[in-house]
């Protein structure tokens, strides 16, 4: 996500019962244009179906699998996302999932990682993006402190193969705003310097729905847009500019002020249409606008007051501990064959 910000605690409770102390709010500085980082909720947003998309679904008892693909330029266009497969797993909470859940789950991702990459006996560098101080952005690094490191035991030993572990390398590169090097500099620097075969990215991602946060994991081998969610451009990570092939994981950890307020007159729509026929003369001109003109209408009222800002659950500080696990044990099982959890 990569974004210095401003964290502001909010306590009040509104009348439909939506407690806002379960979110902070992040205030960014700069004009930066909201959109979200997950593909099959850019898909979902199209006022029509786009040929050069195919979609398939897996449902287990826990949660569901999206599997969706971009196959052509034009499809590109349309959704907003690179071309490339896009595999999402959704679930109403991935903390509180059971451990028996949780445990399928993590086999689900890893299987989804060693699928979508290709993965066999290759040199591995994982970097996890994001600024280590700011908790919501701090999912990459925190991912990095879990994963089994094996380059050094590669180099001392001098060994090319092992039956059980591939040699896999971490970077955190850190923020702009602490290093003064760009991100992708210094990922690209490193690349040309070890010269691994796959590049693993994790990233926070940014939501268009509250219900999508700390609930999706999302894996693609388009790469990934450092910043992308929040407005915060700074290239692309991919296989045409690393020159290796690029594999992305995500988790959404924040949505933009005015999607609280969308998905909470969708709420009250749907509530309001439980005890009465009159919901539209209720709600008036909103009732009559899609989601998305919805959510411009809102930004538009809300940027003059508050600027651009991004929303994270409160309780955030507690989840991704637990969030960042569960990316590193599919990650360890993906790369390495023999890897056993200690």
């Amino acid at each position: 996500m990569q974004k210095s910000s401003k964290r502001i605690k909010n306590s009040k409770k509104t009348k439909n019962n939506l407690n806002t102390s379960n979110y902070s709010v992040f205030y960014i500085t700069g004009g930066a244009m909201y959109r979200t980082d997950l593909a099959y909720e850019a898909n979902e947003s199209l006022a029509k179906k786009v040929m050069g998309i195919t979609l398939k679904t897996h449902d287990y008892s826990h949660g569901e699998v999206v599997e969706l693909e971009i196959t052509d330029k034009e499809a590109e266009k349309a959704v907003g996302k690179k071309m490339g497969k896009y595999i999402t797993y959704e679930t109403k909470s991935l903390k509180l999932l059971s451990e028996k859940s949780r445990n399928e789950v993590i086999d689900i991702l890893s299987k989804a990682i060693r699928d979508i990459s290709g993965l066999k006996r290759d040199r591995v560098l994982v970097v996890g993006l994001g600024n280590r101080n700011i908790t919501a952005d701090a999912l990459g690094p925190k991912t990095l402190d879990k994963i089994k490191v094996t380059g050094q035991y590669f180099k001392a030993y001098n060994k090319e193969y092992d039956e059980d572990f591939n040699e896999v390398s971490i970077l955190e590169p850190g923020v702009l705003g602490t290093t003064g090097i760009e991100t992708i500099d210094t990922i690209v620097g490193v690349v040309e310097k070890i010269k691994p075969s796959l590049l693993i990215i994790i990233d926070a991602l940014a939501s268009r729905k509250m219900r999508r946060l700390c609930a999706v994991v999302q894996i693609t081998d388009a790469g990934i847009e450092p910043g992308s969610g929040i407005g915060n451009m700074q290239g692309s990570l991919n296989k045409e500019s690393v020159g290796i092939k690029v594999i992305a994981l995500g988790i959404p950890t924040v949505v933009d002020t005015a999607t609280i307020v969308n998905d909470t007159i969708e709420m009250m729509e749907e509530k309001l249409s439980d005890k009465t026929e009159d919901v539209g003369q209720i709600m008036g001109i909103l009732s009559d606008l899609e989601y998305n003109e919805k959510h411009a209408f809102i930004k538009e009222i809300l940027s003059p007051m508050y600027g651009e800002s991004i929303v994270t659950p409160s309780y955030v500080d507690e989840i991704i501990d637990s969030l960042s696990s569960l990316l590193a044990e599919s990650i360890n099982r993906a790369v390495h064959p023999g890897y056993v959890n200690p």
